[in-house]
């Protein structure tokens, strides 16, 4: 079965810390196809928002933490030791915060790539990570967003064939642990998009349907999720649509979630949620 979300604290950044604006968005998705959302909110903010989220008719999956490591600087592969425990604490912190708002995955990242000389040593701390984080979230899941390794965010994981090969090291012993796909970042690592989909969906519940700009120079060169109609993407909202359909294909064998990822510029109180919404008629 295929579910719809939207990353509400990227295209509508109000509804992380405003109340209000976060009725009022779920408000807008509510006359959509959307069922859920993901949403990171602020860990003392977090029953505010969950009270919220409960009267209304959608449900919120994913608690994305993976943003806020990334902005940080928290890795999960860093290897300074007491780094790597503040970044572990982050996400424990994270997952408590899941939990409050309802949301069954916690959404992380590595953290950035050292290079070819340390990448086995920050594998190895990063599958160590993995393994306290996803016995830390009984009963729900440790979702890993792989990144870019040359282009912007710079992550350990990474490509395909390798993020596939730790998460199945890191299944063996926490089957809670698994892949998102996000087409954004499969085009930043120069993939061939719906191929990678295609290996990595054996290890993932999870897609975010996103696009980049891989123009140089460009003022939203790299991992900067600009909406679909936006000139220069890498992916068109065509290509996307087709994707998508692809995708839901694979529904009818296994739960996927797919999500919309957008980043807003506007500054506006509900960001471009009504853009976005119009712009991509076979997500919404």
């Amino acid at each position: 079965m295929i579910r719809r979300s939207v990353v509400l604290s990227a295209i509508v950044p109000q509804s992380a810390t405003d109340s209000r604006v976060l009725s009022d968005a779920l408000s807008i998705l509510e006359k959509t196809r959307t069922d859920t959302i993901e949403l990171y909110t602020p860990f003392d903010m977090a029953k505010e928002m969950g009270k919220v989220i409960e009267d209304s008719s959608i449900d919120c999956d994913v608690y994305p933490i993976a943003g806020v490591q990334k902005t940080q600087g928290y890795s999960l592969c860093d290897l300074d030791e007491k780094k790597r425990q503040e970044a572990l604490t982050l996400v424990k912190r994270a997952i408590e915060s899941a939990r409050i708002l309802g949301a069954g995955k916690v959404l992380i990242t590595t953290g950035r790539y050292p290079g070819k000389e340390e990448e086995r040593k920050a594998l190895d701390l990063f599958i160590d990570s993995a393994l306290i984080l996803s016995k830390e979230a009984e009963n729900m899941e440790i979702v890993l967003e792989t990144g870019d390794r040359t282009v912007d965010a710079r992550q350990l994981l990474g490509p395909t064939d390798l993020s596939l090969e730790i998460t199945q090291e890191i299944r063996r012993s926490c089957p809670n642990f698994f892949l998102t796909l996000d087409t954004s970042h499969l085009a930043q690592l120069g993939e061939e998009v719906e191929l990678s989909l295609e290996k990595g969906i054996k290890f993932s519940d999870h897609v975010h349907f996103a696009s980049c700009i891989l123009k140089e120079g460009h003022p939203l060169y790299g991992d900067k999720h600009p909406h679909f109609s936006d000139v220069d993407n890498a992916l068109t909202g065509d290509r996307l649509e087709r994707i998508f359909r692809t995708v839901s294909s694979w529904g009818e064998e296994k739960d996927i979630l797919c999500g919309h990822e957008v980043i807003d510029r506007t500054g506006e109180r509900l960001g471009s949620l009504e853009r976005a919404i119009a712009e991509a008629p076979w997500f919404f």
